[in-house]
């Protein structure tokens, strides 16, 4: 880390009742994250908001809808039995915190194993009741007013679409691609119109629990950085984590999840179709990283020839086939 990556986190943390021993940066993608050891070896996740895509909507960024992220965590470590990062407010009272037009904010560091992919029934089953519960949590918790997090409506899905349009005018992706993300983009818009929010279908949702986010330890599960939460089907949040899980470990995931929260009718269908759209949702957000030119035509082109194929074509791949990454 450079003199000035630890001037600007020191200066956040002069507004925190911690006195920092050391202060090691961890990385950047939608947050820049340090790791903070103060004088009582106790750890802290510093991050600063900010981006490195051009592609993420600056409403991500505004001081509200950060705050009602850890709004959400503090309910979330009271509420249910669920291990996630606990937030900290400043000597202000507040979770935000600004300075020199930057903001912070600061939560307890969370221990754990990370995996680079998920590998047993036995950790599916882990993730699966992890997210069961926050599910269950989220269905009957009534929203502050004071709350406010962006809907993962479909509307970035169709920004998506645009965007690969004009890769395809430019070379970088091959027309007939885009022509079946098309396809497959209207259908799942479609399905997802045609459900209704109520609370069993719908609430706040993590919506980026895949294994970078997740860390393992004690027989379960536990879910950290919340940054991209907000409201949303709780089978996107399955579709997006499915996209990570072998199919031949679904059905343990799944099992686990019932567990604790019900699933309604006709879920497999609908998971396919939300597998596709959380897809779409975060190529919005990976059409505008710097480096995108150089692995997403290839990521993207797996995809459209197996699961977007396969779901254009009304054929059930869920349980079944060879998952994009092989």
């Amino acid at each position: 880390m450079n003199e000035g990556d630890l001037a600007i986190a020191m200066e956040a943390l002069r507004h925190y009742a911690i006195q920092a021993d050391t202060v090691e940066l961890i990385g950047q993608s939608a947050n820049t994250v340090f790791k903070v050891t103060d004088r009582q070896q106790s750890r802290y996740s510093l991050r600063l908001h900010a981006s490195k895509s051009e592609s993420m909507d600056p409403i991500w960024l505004a001081p509200r809808v950060i705050s009602s992220e850890l709004a959400w965590l503090e309910e979330l470590s009271g509420e249910t039995d669920v291990v996630v990062p606990v937030p900290r407010k400043n000597s202000s009272g507040e979770y935000v915190t600004e300075t020199s037009g930057k903001r912070w904010t600061l939560l307890g560091w969370m221990e754990g194993e990370q995996k680079p992919f998920i590998a047993t029934a036995e950790e599916a089953g882990q993730i699966g009741r992890m997210m069961g519960r926050l599910h269950r949590q989220a269905s009957g918790w009534k929203v502050p007013d004071s709350f406010s997090r962006p809907a993962f409506d479909g509307s970035r899905i169709e920004q998506a679409l645009g965007k690969v349009r004009l890769w395809s005018e430019d070379g970088r992706i091959p027309q007939e691609n885009v022509e079946l993300l098309k396809e497959a983009g209207q259908r799942v818009l479609a399905m997802m119109n045609s459900l209704d929010r109520t609370p069993e279908h719908w609430g706040i949702i993590h919506a980026d629990l895949i294994p970078s986010n997740l860390l393992f330890g004690s027989g379960e599960c536990r879910p950290i950085d919340f940054g991209a939460c907000g409201f949303g089907y709780f089978l996107f949040d399955l579709g997006w984590t499915f996209s990570y899980i072998h199919p031949a470990l679904r059905a343990c995931f799944l099992e686990a999840y019932s567990e604790q929260f019900s699933l309604p009718e006709h879920h497999v269908e609908r998971l396919e179709g939300f597998l596709v759209a959380a897809q779409l949702e975060t190529m919005n957000f990976w059409l505008g990283l710097p480096d995108a030119s150089a692995w997403l035509p290839d990521h993207i082109d797996k995809l459209t020839h197996r699961e977007f194929r396969h779901y254009v074509d009304g054929d059930r791949f869920l349980f079944t086939g060879t998952p994009y990454w092989e």
